[in-house]
């Protein structure tokens, strides 16, 4: 005998089994009947809900673009690439545990091309780059050219996750090192290098905690450009520069 529930609990309890469904099952595997079973519901709650079998992954899909881009951790201490490496091993093993429904989102499946989706992979690609980014720049102004590079980056990274997913991308180990060098690279092309991540306290659009060997860096590299000019290095005199 099914429980008298309050209507957005009987949803909630819909929209899990249905999550549960879609991400160990192919899209076409999943019944209706099922889902109706497991939330200890009917078919006919689950049409009057979400219409059909579409309407309700369309909804689980909504619920995934709010949550999954917490995967990305902005309170991670450490070195660029030791942040890169740990949010891109969340990321592989949110993918192994949600196979079927991550492949629907990285454009495989029955709903290939369906706008609705489309406009959410389109949302769930802009958090995760909001959150690699304040990763990087803190809570400053994101320049556009670095959500622009950043956006192109998952692009193809989402190409080598598919492949991967889908058993044509090589190991795991593999993937994780495309994955967190492509990463890395446009982080180091699109965030400046001495502002790698701002910290709590640091006003917005301040220097990062880098600033300073960043400065000392571009110093040392103009000289070294003046020392090429004049052939001749003005700290040791030799006619190399060092």
């Amino acid at each position: 005998m099914r429980r008298r529930l309050d209507p957005e609990v009987r949803r909630g309890e819909i929209l899990r089994a249905a999550a549960a469904a879609f991400a160990t099952r192919p899209y076409d595997q999943v019944q209706l009947d099922a889902i109706a079973r497991d939330a200890g519901s009917s078919r006919g709650l689950i049409n009057h809900y979400f219409g059909d079998k579409r309407g309700l992954f369309i909804a689980v899909a909504q619920r995934v673009v709010e949550r999954v881009p917490t995967v990305v951790r902005t309170d991670l201490d450490g070195s660029v690439e030791q942040m890169v490496d740990a949010n891109t091993d969340a990321w592989l093993t949110l993918i192994e545990s949600n196979r079927e429904a991550s492949l629907l989102f990285l454009g495989a499946g029955a709903l290939s091309g369906d706008p609705e989706l489309d406009r959410l992979q389109d949302d769930l690609r802009d958090r995760v780059v909001e959150r690699i980014l304040r990763n990087h720049l803190g809570d400053g102004e994101i320049p556009l050219a670095a959500r622009l590079t950043m956006r192109a980056t998952t692009g193809l990274i989402e190409r080598a996750l598919r492949d991967w997913a889908t058993g044509r991308g090589g190991s795991r180990v593999r993937t994780h090192a495309l994955v967190s060098q492509a990463f890395s690279r446009s982080c180091a092309t699109c965030c400046p290098p001495w502002s790698p991540r701002a910290t709590k306290n640091q006003a917005p659009g301040a220097p990062g905690p880098g600033a300073a060997a960043g400065r000392a860096a571009a110093r040392r590299s103009r000289g070294r450009t003046r020392c090429r000019r004049r052939r001749r290095c003005r700290r040791c005199r030799s006619r190399r520069c060092p």
